[in-house]
């Protein structure tokens, strides 16, 4: 199996994975004071530059590589049309980068993206100075408390938004439909990539230590209609193996169960998450 790749979402990506703006300030100015004294940083799966470009802006010396041409083009594009610093399309587990180059390796929700997640991890580490630290979070280390039920972009029928998944469908009362509907039309994914820190905590054990970041929490609305039509036009990479036949009719059948529970796809639905980082810091 190969990384997912995210060229079928360049052109909708940023629309579907923002933050709210209080807690993307927040979120950076984490990233940045721990990124401050490990420079330069390098981005794995950079994407549309939603984390590297304002990192950039808060004096980060940053680069970035990602296996989707259209991503980084989509980049370019939001930084005034030209590359606002190194960038290379290449795969987290062939990073073109000699040792010891960075002081810092920043996963945003991308190892769980990436089945042979343990080489990206090994890349990681040789492009890293001694004392260096991966930066990473991860979809199953986001949910909401008392949360069971697998989500992610790579596990289920959930929303991405921002550095992990905010499940915001995993908190809401249509969670169950949504999820039965899915697996009714076979749209049932197993997981693959690094789900938890723990994952990458293990493997990295005798050479890095783990360390959680202080929690950024994320406040949204959401509607029921705004979840069936990310489901039905395939939004999030999780549905990408599945047919859009498959995604029309497990739609369907969530707006059919709405309408018998009287639930109005236009009510407003409040979540409140968080996003977790992990930093994996190097022995010096």
């Amino acid at each position: 199996m190969e990384s997912v790749n995210f060229d079928r979402a360049a052109g909708f990506y940023d629309a579907t994975r923002a933050l709210p703006a209080t807690a993307m300030a927040q979120l950076t100015g984490l990233l940045a004071a721990e990124l401050a004294g490990r420079q330069p940083c390098v981005e794995i799966g950079v994407g549309t530059g939603r984390f590297a470009l304002p990192l950039r802006a808060a004096g980060i010396a940053m680069a970035g590589t990602d296996i989707s041409g259209a991503m980084l083009r989509r980049l370019a594009a939001n930084a005034g049309g030209g590359s606002p610093f190194p960038l290379a399309q290449a795969d987290a587990t062939r990073l073109p980068f000699a040792a010891g180059t960075f002081g810092s390796v920043l996963a945003v929700h991308v190892l769980h993206l990436i089945p042979d997640w343990r080489v990206a991890v090994d890349e990681a580490v040789r492009v890293l100075r001694p004392g260096g630290a991966l930066l990473a979070s991860f979809p199953t280390d986001n949910r909401a408390a008392g949360e069971t039920g697998a989500t992610g972009d790579g596990a289920g029928p959930a929303s991405e938004a921002g550095a992990a998944v905010l499940s915001r469908d995993a908190v809401a009362p249509w969670a169950g439909a949504m999820r039965e509907a899915a697996r009714r039309h076979g749209m049932v994914r197993k997981p693959f990539g690094a789900q938890a820190p723990s994952a990458v905590a293990d493997y990295l054990a005798g050479r890095a230590t783990a360390r959680e970041l202080n929690p950024v929490p994320v406040r949204a609305t959401w509607t029921l209609g705004e979840a069936i039509d990310h489901l039905e036009r395939q939004l999030f990479s999780w549905s990408w193996p599945f047919t859009p036949a498959q995604a029309k009719a497990a739609a369907a059948d969530v707006r059919a169960w709405a309408a018998s529970a009287g639930l109005p796809l236009e009510a407003a639905h409040e979540t409140e998450t968080a996003v977790r980082c992990w930093a994996f810091e190097l022995s010096t």
